[in-house]
């Protein structure tokens, strides 16, 4: 019985969330605020696994936004 407990407790802790990588900050503008709000956090002192990875999709997410305004003008 306190193995099948002791499973189960691995597994829902295997169930977590993940940590968001910069392609997942970068892949939509919900996610770009999303990173936007992380890396306020971040900046404001407390300290996140996902602090570099909000930073690269956010400059990822306005590098394209650039790229996209700069096609549209040529």
């Amino acid at each position: 019985m306190k193995r099948s407990a002791l499973l189960v407790a691995l597994g829902l802790v295997g169930c977590g969330a993940t940590d968001r990588t910069a392609e997942d900050f970068a892949a939509d503008p919900e996610a770009a605020e999303a990173a936007e709000a992380v890396v306020a956090a971040c900046d404001a002192g407390r300290i996140n696994h996902e602090c570099e990875a909000a930073r690269r999709g956010l400059a990822d997410a306005r590098r394209e936004a650039r790229m996209r305004a700069y096609e549209r003008a040529f």
